[in-house]
């Protein structure tokens, strides 16, 4: 960790600051650095920093903050990145005022590919699991990488299929990613930092709160393309991925469900803030400008002949030959060859090339 790095990690872990404070003392005093030089009447001149929160700047015990930190990710195998990093997000990295640090266990590349948020209900229904399921394996296929809050519910589903379906996935938590919340989900995120990474902008060692979702829910947002939501009540922590994906300017689609089922009634709503319906992969797609993928090219199969008919067509399954060659290595006569050679054209197996060259069909 480099002396800036430290310099920012430690002002932004001064208890008050946040990421938009941290941009405007940043801002006003030149770099992370320089605030914690500044007299406590510099401080207070600045709209919003009162006696308590320029108290705790100048108070804050930076190396033995900084050491901690350093403790914490080391134990947890985890690394962090500053806005001026090259591989901090750049999706993100176009708010004003996105975090100061990330930190990251796992594979952050995978952020560097396109990227889609899926949220919901923790508590869905089949068809929210079948539907989670059938778009986040599209995506998939498209070369996205899923973003999700590991939460009980939708974001596990989204983040299980990504994976069972040999994709990447990112969860981002409400916490420090040194403490894994929900607890029952500790082998999915050990899974998740193999195919792609735990990431927190909160401090190492930061508990679950309420009043932490929100935050987390933005860089949710920030980090992704477009959202999905695939099932959401009316009073649902999705609802507010939802309205800050549109706040922020970037697509929301949401998955129409059933009128009378109490965990798309939320969903529903959304149509009337401007989410697009998704029922397939492609609506996706279309929307943000991707093509689809190709399907899979089907393989002939290979009919399976007895006997001597047989042996000639699997002698001609990686290239085509000339009939001398086929004798050969069958160790037929050319007589006895070219009478089932015959049999074979005619039933439209091979087909015969000038010079008595055979390929399969």
């Amino acid at each position: 960790m480099t002396e800036e790095q430290e310099d920012i990690l430690s002002l932004y872990g001064v208890p008050g600051i946040g990421a938009k404070t941290f941009a405007r003392l940043a801002a006003r005093f030149g770099s992370a650095g320089t605030v914690f030089g500044s007299s406590k009447k510099e401080l207070m001149q600045m709209e919003g920093i009162g006696p308590v929160l320029a108290g705790n700047i100048l108070s804050h015990d930076r190396r033995s903050y900084i050491r901690n930190q350093k403790r914490l990710m080391e134990k947890a195998g985890a690394s962090i990145l500053t806005r001026l990093c090259k591989d901090y997000p750049p999706l993100l990295n176009a708010f004003p005022s996105a975090p100061p640090v990330l930190f990251i266990r796992g594979d952050v590349q995978v952020l560097k590919k396109d990227t889609i948020a899926f949220v919901g209900t923790r508590k869905p229904s089949p068809y929210g699991i079948k539907m989670a399921k059938k778009l986040v394996e599209g995506v998939v296929d498209s070369g996205f990488c899923v973003i999700s809050g590991m939460a009980e519910g939708i974001d596990s589903a989204a983040h299980r299929t990504a994976i069972d379906h040999g994709g990447y996935t990112v969860a981002v938590f409400g916490c420090g990613v040194d403490i894994i919340f929900p607890v029952f989900n500790r082998g999915l995120s050990e899974k998740i930092t193999k195919s792609g990474c735990l990431l927190s902008h909160f401090p190492m060692g930061t508990r679950c709160s309420p009043g932490n979702f929100p935050a987390r829910n933005s860089v949710i947002v920030g980090l992704s393309q477009a959202t999905v939501v695939v099932e959401a009540p009316k009073k649902s922590g999705a609802l507010i991925t939802a309205e800050l994906t549109l706040k922020a300017g970037r697509t929301l689609f949401a998955v129409p469900g059933n009128a009378d089922v109490e965990t798309c009634k939320g969903t529903n709503n959304l149509f009337t803030k401007g989410a697009q319906p998704v029922s397939n992969t492609n609506d996706i797609l279309a929307l943000l400008g991707k093509p689809a993928p190709k399907p899979p090219k089907k393989t002939k199969r290979s009919p399976v002949l007895p006997g001597l008919a047989g042996d000639i067509l699997k002698t001609l399954d990686k290239e085509p030959l000339h009939i001398e060659s086929i004798c050969r290595i069958i160790g037929k006569s050319v007589s006895e060859i070219l009478s089932e050679l015959t049999r074979l054209e005619i039933e439209g197996h091979i087909t015969q090339n000038p010079g008595k060259i055979f390929e399969k069909n």
